[in-house]
């Protein structure tokens, strides 16, 4: 007579309770419920910052909005790969894409192009609050997850060390300053990008390559009524919306929009002195006089500049790996920890999604055995990661003036292909939230198409002529612009015309 195989428990520790760490404690969480598994996974969360699943979403949870973000069908397939999230816990709280348009000054383009029937590529796109999201993924935990013996959450706490030979971490209670070390049999790096558990690969690891550095964008983002002129179920962009700025504008819930604005940090000497005024009258003036896609009411204005002005400049990171995993100390990363990404082509919590997502398939594929799924997981991540960071970082130009032309080409290239698909092959801006397409592929597509490499040219010299202005490396002489530079050379091919005739 055959005995059972016993069952095992493996001891999960989750860091950061952002959409990569709280997707995947909930497909861990319903792993247990299957009966034929011979593994339970006991979930630990460590998350510095407040529950926001226990705020009331009408009153308390408002305090917290952050920035609006784009669910493609990459994002909206992995939450709906645990039964009841979306339709539940998600759907009331983002606003379904029906519109997508395009403002060239106060030319408005575009139609359907949301989840639409009217959307040429039948995209589905769901616009929702950061924090709203994980509030959401927050509350499913707690009503379906609290009462669990295999799931511990510890929030307001700071994870403070990783000791990978010891396979445990040290943690440190924000209100109570107790310190104490759990131990685990995989540790989940979905912290961030300043990451403390990938800290450990690096310190474990000749062979890992990690980079950090900001998108070079800075950017600051309002919450406002809905002007009338403006579709509740539309996304638009807004190219050149402010001088040598670029925007977009999304929808909120409770009738509300957001318009975010950022700009290329090798301009800000050529900003107007009035954007970065911290007198709401003079920002209100200004975005009466430049803004020019649509009108806000008086209310609206106002409400623009109180917040503008109230506001830092805001600024995120990016980050290049090139492995997710490591066997030894038992780790895995995604989300920001791995990919952290500009927002520029929307698609950082999609990915930080999938990463959940794909990591719960592979424990499928291979029967729960680690010592498989996490070179696996770095095998299938890795090129997506990288194709996200590299995507939004060149797919646009920090040349003005380029990005202008290359949106030209881009709205021809549309054109054609869905007049001539045979001929012309795809904009790969319309497949980047395509779910049937990997970022890798968008990514081949975009550098066969000669896109990548002529902006990154282009951006890498202007990162590198900013730095060393930042850095104090090149200094401006005084007194001497462009025209001065032009009068040197000027003087210095006279003075070898001379010479020549002299002799």
């Amino acid at each position: 007579m055959c005995r059972p195989t016993p069952i095992q428990t493996r001891r999960v520790l989750i860091a950061g309770a952002g959409p990569a760490g709280l997707l995947l404690q909930a497909l861990l969480h319903n792993r247990n419920k299957n009966p034929a598994s011979r593994v339970k996974y006991d979930v630990t969360l460590v998350e510095s910052r407040t529950d926001l699943g226990k705020l009331d979403p009408k009153t308390e949870l408002q305090a917290y909005r952050s920035w609006m973000i784009g669910l493609s069908g990459h994002g909206l397939e992995a939450v709906r790969s645990v039964p009841g999230l979306y339709d539940e816990y998600l759907a009331n709280v983002g606003i379904l894409l029906q519109e997508a348009y395009i403002y060239i000054g106060s030319k408005k383009l575009g139609g359907g192009g949301g989840g639409g029937e009217e959307s040429p590529t039948n995209q589905e796109g769901f616009i929702v609050d950061r924090n709203f999201i994980c509030a959401a993924m927050a509350r499913y935990a707690n009503d379906h997850m609290s009462n669990s013996e295999y799931y511990h959450s510890k929030y307001n706490t700071d994870m403070l060390y990783v000791d990978h030979e010891n396979h445990r971490v040290l943690i440190r209670n924000k209100e109570t300053k107790e310190e104490e070390y759990i131990e685990y049999d995989l540790l989940v790096g979905a912290d961030g990008v300043r990451s403390t558990v990938r800290e450990a690969l690096v310190k474990r690891h000749f062979e890992f390559e990690l980079q950090v550095s900001d998108i070079f964008n800075d950017f600051k983002a309002v919450h406002i009524q809905r002007p009338e002129c403006v579709s509740a179920s539309s996304m638009s962009l807004l190219p050149g919306s402010l001088p040598y700025f670029n925007g977009i504008c999304l929808p909120e819930t409770g009738d509300m929009i957001n318009l975010s604005f950022g700009f290329s940090r090798n301009n800000i000497d050529k900003m107007a002195s009035e954007i970065k005024s911290v007198d709401p009258k003079v920002i209100a003036q200004y975005f009466k006089d430049n803004f020019k896609a649509f009108k806000l009411s008086e209310e609206g204005y106002t409400d623009l500049a109180e917040q503008w002005v109230n506001q830092r400049w805001n600024r995120t990171g990016m980050v290049h790996c090139n492995m997710y995993h490591s066997l030894p100390c038992k780790i895995v990363i995604m989300g920001d920890a791995a990919h952290a990404t500009s927002p520029s082509i929307g698609m950082g919590m999609n990915t930080a999604l999938r990463d959940a997502q794909k990591f719960n398939e592979l424990l499928d594929k291979f029967d729960d055995d680690l010592e498989k799924v996490l070179p696996q997981y770095s095998k299938d991540r890795v090129p997506e990661g990288n194709a996200l960071t590299d995507l939004a970082l060149n797919l646009y130009c920090f040349d003005t003036s380029v990005t202008m032309r290359s949106m030209i080409k881009s709205l021809v290239r549309s054109g054609l292909h869905y007049l001539l698909p045979k001929f012309v092959t795809a904009e790969p801006n319309l497949l980047i939230g395509d779910p049937k397409y990997t970022l890798s592929q968008v990514y081949q597509l975009a550098t066969e198409q000669g896109i990548l490499s002529k902006h990154r040219v282009i951006n890498d010299r202007i990162r590198h002529e900013c730095f060393e202005r930042e850095s104090g490396m090149i200094v401006e002489k005084e007194g001497r612009g462009y025209w001065g530079y032009v009068t040197v050379l000027v003087g210095a091919a006279a003075c070898g015309a001379a010479l020549v005739v002299g002799k």
